[in-house]
């Protein structure tokens, strides 16, 4: 098969959504063209911008910076080890060879050296590890982008992260989840950066050729802590429809995005009478009801922001475990009864 840009060189990647299939460089330049319209058309940031890339280790936030540095962006890479024993080394090694490469350093933040791995964080506050995963990382996107003097913080979900959310929300009708999805968080006052997902537009078939043919070398394996997660139900039902009509993903979730339709504005209008969504800004910009976390600093609805509850109950929890484990051991060694 021919790629249908070139018409010269053999398709390496076929693309039935776009009816398309294109040799390696034209895939590229397909690539970029994609990146820089989810860019333009939801305008993210602009060339002023310096943006924190948060990289997991995974193939779609590397081939993120990979690509807004081959756009000469200023990025910078953040990695956060989530204290996953096996998992969060390997992940760590992928992003600094990486950086290594395209002499970068990536800014690292170990969750062990903060007192809250996600294993742990999770079994003390007893809540789901994707839920505690997901308020502790967005803790450390604010406080590294504030502390680095980063404008925006642009993560690597793709299209089918975003349109498998989408389909989660509207199914069970999440009135406040609804009204806040989109590629583009404006930032809210100080302390909350702007946050953008610039490859919206692309499929993770795309993103995982990107990858394959830059050679760019990922971990493979998804998160442990996320098998039971049920967006993956929902990528794997629209994945299901994909493959008998190509081209409903984009379909579904550039309708959703389309400024002419109501639903957003009806969610959030919902949301705001039921009490689960204060869309309401104050004079400085920042989510009407905020003020600053009393440990932490960081805006809060709370007199505690939910990152510092977590920790004190997770530090809390790790000395119990330390005390009760102490004290089995000099039972254990006959210096004191059991």
């Amino acid at each position: 098969m021919k790629c249908k840009r070139c018409r010269k060189a053999t398709a390496a990647v076929e693309l039935r959504s776009h009816n398309a299939a294109f040799c390696p460089d034209c895939f590229f330049i397909f690539f970029r063209r994609q990146v820089e319209e989810g860019i333009r058309k939801q305008r993210l940031f602009s060339r002023d911008d310096r943006i924190l890339v948060c990289v997991s280790g995974g193939k779609d936030s590397l081939v993120l910076w990979d690509e807004l540095l081959e756009m000469g962006y200023d990025a910078e890479g953040l990695y956060i080890g989530l204290g996953i024993p096996g998992y969060s080394d390997r992940s760590k090694e992928k992003v600094i060879a990486f950086a290594e490469a395209r002499g970068k350093k990536a800014i690292i933040v170990d969750l062990r050296d903060e007192g809250v791995p996600i294993p742990e964080a999770a079994r003390a506050n007893k809540k789901h590890e994707c839920s505690v995963c997901g308020a502790i990382k967005r803790h450390f996107f604010n406080r590294v982008a504030a502390e680095g003097n980063f404008t925006v913080v642009a993560t690597g979900h793709n299209l089918d992260d975003e349109s498998g959310r989408l389909l989660g929300n509207v199914l069970h009708w999440q009135k406040s989840h609804i009204a806040r999805q989109h590629p583009l968080l404006a930032a809210a006052g100080e302390g909350l950066v702007r946050k953008v997902k610039p490859l919206w537009r692309l499929s993770e078939q795309e993103t995982a050729s990107y990858a394959f043919l830059k050679g760019i070398d990922f971990v493979i394996e998804e998160c442990p802590m996320s098998e039971q997660a049920t967006s993956l139900i929902f990528k794997e039902a629209l994945s299901i429809i994909e493959e008998r009509m190509p081209g409903s993903r984009m379909a579904f979730y550039t309708g959703f995005l389309d400024p002419g339709n109501p639903v957003r504005e009806a969610m959030a209008k919902a949301a705001a009478e039921s009490g689960e969504f204060e869309p309401a800004i104050k004079d400085d910009g920042s989510p009407a009801g905020t003020h600053l976390c009393d440990r932490c600093g960081a805006p809060t609805l709370a007199q505690t922001c939910g990152y510092c509850r977590m920790k004190a109950k997770t530090v809390e929890r790790a000395a119990q475990d330390a005390a009760k484990s102490a004290t089995g051991a000099r039972a254990a060694s006959g210096k004191e009864p059991a």
